[in-house]
């Protein structure tokens, strides 16, 4: 047997599946990417890792980005669920806020859409809880049992619990879980004060409504995936990426499959944190475009926003995830013309199979890809993933079909203006998390990666006058980067609080005490040491009278509740332009990440020692044909500077460097790019 061993990340994203390993003993990384297989992605995690000829028993952790939870609801291909909730409150699924969650607010065409649970199979039972913890009506089994012969009756595959106030005492949720579970054998149940113990029953309700919608489709592929994966010899513990930003084992995945729902896109913020970090960049926006979509996120000071509240498709679903904003615009994006005739981009895609039409495999429609072909950007004789070469006659033919609608033969003017298009709305998406959260994009450095992240990553930044990019090493595979790198993670979260003049602290620390030893537990039977694991409180805090909460670090070392009070005040003061000093803090939620770190490779940089920097120059359009140098980014040296433009080629990724940028081989092995008009 080798005695190399080796830790693996995968991404499977719409169009590829990119997989990284890292090489133990030589402390190198290894990279394939290969076309996503639709309906069955645990195909291509396969052949990924037999096309890197790895040794499946040297395999000694894995950890897997997926995006199943997102395409089952996108799709709406979830399981057949049932929602028994408390007497009276049938409902609230569908009455929700009285606002609009999707459509824009004065669509006159706009229609509120479907809950995921029909009203046939919304049961209500006798029970409430107070609001105080009290139980005010007992569970009424008799009623149980007639909701269990409909349910049988209407075959329903998953079942949701959400009862009013249940966060405070879940006595009765429980009750009714464990009867649910005992008489409908195999079908799963999600309780939703287990999920998420919080105020709120309508989000409440949501959360555990789409958990349990998913449950058996994560449930199955997680068990095909185990299957396809032991049967291969592969033996090493198996981890999903959480929308967290931590990893989960396969039966916590199963169990809250809706913390899934950004597992592929947040292994990319986890991998740029840390590459930002090594070239001592702290305040970053990443720029992960794929061949489907765009994902962009905001970190300040190397820690990643992270929201509580949030929306999937038109549903609230209430668990921690990163703050990732996502449109539908990636390289293999269709490129069409709207009803007034103007171009127009996604959120259609030519996805893996067939692909754009210059991948030759069928496709008809133009696309991004292509778009990029026609203007030089990409190279037609350069092979990519699989050894796939791009076809450009077929992506020409794919844009004279607009070209003729809009009487014009120029293809590469329309080309050129179908990106211009492309990155205006991506300049958009970076806006929605830095502008629209209160901050100037101009102060944080663009990571580009994704597969075509590189490619675009520039001309966003020109757009949005931001001075600094910087191009990773592996760009295509930084998301499986991230998720090779992944702690395991769990959040805790106790509704408990009231105004900072009349509480204790002693009452405060009792209740994070028990948090923490919960947090403690759950790591353990994870199989983190004690001397593995870190716990970090934060404070859902708000001025008296307001309706939002602020998360606000807490310390368990602090003696009083001043300097909580003060980093409440500044918090405030930041986000919203003002503190109200004078008015009483309360808090609302406590909140517990529980950390368990795992063994992380070591990245070193080793820079190309070929003196032939330069590859082969070809003419590629910037508003005009210009000579352009291309370089093998392996080849480059520590230290190595050049001008655009330029384009640096290396596997997995493309980046397409405009006039008017020096772009360095930083001392990490990233490429660190200056626009010599805004950088000063």
């Amino acid at each position: 047997m080798s005695q190399t061993r080796y830790l693996i990340g995968v991404d499977v994203g719409g169009t590829f599946t990119d997989l990284l390993a890292y090489d133990e003993s030589e402390r190198r990384l290894l990279s394939a990417k290969v076309p996503s297989l639709p309906g069955e992605q645990w195909r291509g995690v396969l052949e990924a890792l037999k096309e890197l000829e790895i040794p499946f028993d040297t395999i000694r952790a894995f950890v897997h980005g997926t995006t199943i939870a997102t395409n089952a609801l996108l799709q709406r291909r979830g399981a057949k669920t049932a929602l028994v909730t408390t007497k009276g409150f049938r409902d609230v699924l569908e009455i929700g806020k009285g606002r609009r969650l999707t459509g824009g607010l004065f669509d006159a065409a706009w229609q509120r859409p479907e809950p995921l649970v029909p009203r046939d199979l919304r049961h209500e039972v006798s029970e409430r809880i107070e609001h105080t913890g009290g139980v005010l009506v007992a569970l009424d089994d008799t009623e149980l049992d007639e909701v269990l012969t409909t349910l049988r009756k209407q075959q329903i595959e998953a079942v949701a619990v959400a009862f009013v106030n249940s966060y405070v005492n879940p006595a009765n949720e429980k009750d009714a879980a464990a009867t649910l579970r005992q008489h409908l054998d195999g079908i799963p149940i999600t309780e939703s004060a287990a999920l998420i113990p919080e105020r709120g029953e309508f989000e409440r309700a949501s959360t555990a409504v789409l958990n349990a919608y998913l449950t058996p489709v994560m449930s199955n592929y997680l068990a095909m995936l185990a299957k396809e994966l032991s049967g291969q010899g592969i033996t090493a513990p198996v981890n999903i990426m959480g929308s967290n930003g931590g990893a989960m084992t396969l039966e916590i995945a199963a169990q809250r499959c809706a913390g899934t729902f950004l597992s592929g896109p947040v292994g990319g913020v986890s991998g740029a944190v840390r590459v930002a970090g090594l070239a001592q960049c702290p305040d970053i926006i990443t720029f992960d475009m794929g061949g489907t979509s765009t994902d962009v996120a905001l970190v300040h000071d190397l820690t990643p926003r992270m929201s509580h509240d949030n929306q999937i498709d038109a549903y609230p679903l209430r668990m921690p995830q990163l703050d990732i904003h996502t449109i539908g615009a990636g390289g293999g994006s269709i490129i069409w013309l709207g009803p007034d005739r103007t171009l127009q981009i996604g959120p259609q895609s030519a996805g893996a199979l067939p692909g754009p039409a210059c991948y030759g495999r069928g496709g008809t429609e133009p696309t991004i890809s292509d778009a990029n072909l026609l203007l030089g950007r990409l190279d037609s004789e350069r092979p990519l993933a699989g050894g796939l070469r791009l076809d450009k006659p077929a992506a020409e033919a794919a844009f004279k079909s607009i070209a003729d609608e809009l009487d014009t033969d120029d293809l590469v003017r329309l080309a050129d203006g179908a990106l211009a298009v492309a990155v205006a709305k991506m300049a958009g998406a970076v806006r929605e998390v830095s502008v629209h959260r209160g901050f100037d994009p101009r102060d944080f450095v663009l990571i580009g990666f994704g597969g075509a992240g590189p490619m675009h990553s520039f001309l966003v930044a020109e757009e949005l006058g931001m001075s600094k990019v910087l191009i990773p090493r592996f760009p295509g595979h930084l998301s499986a980067l991230g998720q090779m790198m992944a702690d395991l993670r769990r959040d805790l979260v106790k509704a408990w609080g009231g105004r900072l003049s009349q509480l204790k602290l002693a009452d405060l620390k009792r209740e994070a005490d028990a948090l923490r030893e919960e947090g403690s537990a759950l790591l353990t039977a994870d199989g983190i040491s004690l001397d593995r694991q870190r716990h970090e409180f934060t404070m859902d805090m708000r001025y008296s009278g307001q309706s939002f909460t602020l998360a606000i670090t807490w310390s368990p070392d602090d003696t009083d509740f001043a300097p909580l009070r003060q980093a409440f005040d500044a918090r405030h003061q930041e986000t919203f332009g003002y503190a109200d000093r004078s008015n009483d803090a309360e808090i609302v939620n406590i909140r517990l990440v529980s950390i368990g770190d795992v063994d992380k490779p070591v990245l070193e940089f080793k820079p190309g020692s070929s003196s032939d920097h330069l590859m082969r120059q070809r003419d590629v359009w910037f508003g005009g044909w210009k000579e352009t140098n291309i370089f093998t980014r392996a080849n480059l040296p520590l230290g190595f500077s050049f001008e655009g433009p330029a384009i640096v080629e290396e596997a997995g990724g493309t980046s397409i460097v405009p006039p008017g940028w020096t772009v360095t081989v930083d001392n990490s092995g990233e490429l660190l790019c200056r626009h010599t008009e805004y950088y000063s």
